[in-house]
């Protein structure tokens, strides 16, 4: 499929791009700027047919991981003095990696500052109390649920302050709808703050949040979207909407962290020079960061990317695609873009579940004739673990 025609800037800080689905036009920001952050692809899906893919967020392309953590640490500088205790919030899927990051990042900047960290989630935790829920309105997977276990249930009551984390900004009502499930959980929350790698809004949004908020990114414009045919024609899977079930050494970060959390597991080794992309697997996606920062430690040159519900067009910033079962039993059609894209000698895929994606991605390397190996790295939480 050939790739939709460049994207073009004029003098006035405005980039337009123009996708299968339609037009979007970027405003306020130095398209030089845009393009160090961004890139852009075509969402199959007729609720909203763009996708800004992020250089830094180790989702959808591959990332170094120094280039996350300076984009969670650049971000994390920006969150203002709030009320403690603060409670924060990343947001599945995409931004759960990037979201621990921020909060691991805005603790080693503010030791001895009370916070928690919890993620939304499409996957059910066993025993875990659903502290709310709420739809995020243009979502393939519209359904998010927040829960809550442990240790974080003594803090919940006290929480005065929200952070909410998630990667992209285009209108804000997921934030509102986050926001307003959380308050309504958390009565007591006194102020909202809001972050993202980038912010498209204005900050209209904030004047329907239900608490004072303020809106933190690292580059902020004005978003036009102009939907084309390919939107209109896009589908979505009957099963994108649908939850999984966690495993009961999950990662903790689905229902509550009072501290950044790693994995038991075998430690990951790389020889120097060896190029190794580790995989997150959808949620699971802060200690595929920290498998690649060991990796990178020891002189391999890695980086990091996920296993993602999202579902987008060839072409663009998504050059390649391959197709994986959910491994959390949801059904959910599971895909990698760009899966050769940092030209791996080997794939890591850190995993909660021992699934089947390996021996998927192996027959797709097979048939696409890279010799490239997959392995699975194991990863478990908990005291069972």
């Amino acid at each position: 499929m050939p790739d939709p025609a460049p994207a073009s800037a004029t003098p006035q800080d405005e980039l337009a791009v123009a996708l299968p689905t339609g037009t979007l036009t970027l405003s306020g920001v130095a398209p030089e700027r845009i393009h160090a952050l961004c890139d852009f692809a075509a969402r199959a899906n007729p609720k909203r047919g763009f996708l800004i893919v992020s250089r830094v967020l180790g989702r959808h392309l591959p990332t170094p991981p120094e280039a996350l953590r300076a984009a969670a640490d650049a971000l994390a500088a920006h969150i203002p003095a709030l009320p403690e205790p603060i409670l924060f919030c990343g947001m599945a899927e995409t931004a759960t990696g990037l979201a621990q990051s921020v909060w691991a990042a805005w603790r080693a900047r503010h030791p001895g500052v009370s916070s928690a960290y919890v993620q939304s989630s499409r996957q059910t935790v066993a025993g875990a109390r659903v502290l709310c829920r709420f739809e995020e309105g243009h979502s393939h997977a519209a359904s998010h649920m927040v829960q809550v276990a442990g240790e974080i249930e003594a803090l919940l009551p006290q929480a005065r302050s929200l952070v909410i984390i998630d990667d992209e900004c285009s209108t804000g009502s997921t934030f509102v709808e986050a926001a307003e499930a959380l308050v309504g959980a958390l009565p007591q929350i006194e102020r909202i703050a809001v972050a993202s790698l980038t912010d498209w809004s204005a900050g209209a949004f904030l004047p329907r949040m239900p608490r004072a908020a303020s809106a933190h990114s690292l580059i902020a414009g004005t978003l036009h979207w102009t939907p084309g045919a390919g939107q209109a024609a896009a589908s979505l899977a009957p099963t994108a909407n649908r939850h999984g079930t966690a495993p009961a050494t999950g990662m903790r970060s689905r229902t509550g962290l009072i501290a950044p959390e790693a994995a038991t597991r075998t430690p990951a080794t790389a020889a120097t020079g060896e190029r190794v992309l580790v995989l997150g697997d959808g949620e699971h996606a802060y200690e595929a960061l920290r498998i690649a920062e060991e990796i990178a430690a020891q002189g391999g040159i890695a980086a990091v990317q996920s296993i993602t519900r999202t579902p987008a067009m060839l072409g663009h910033a998504m050059q390649s695609v391959t197709t994986l079962e959910d491994a959390y039993g949801s059904g959910a059609t599971c895909h990698v873009y760009n899966l050769l894209a940092h030209r791996p000698d080997r794939i890591v895929i850190a995993a909660e579940i021992a699934g089947t994606q390996a021996d998927q991605l192996h027959r797709w390397l097979g048939e696409a004739g890279s010799p490239v190996m997959v392995e699975t790295l194991l990863c478990r939480y908990g005291e069972s673990a």
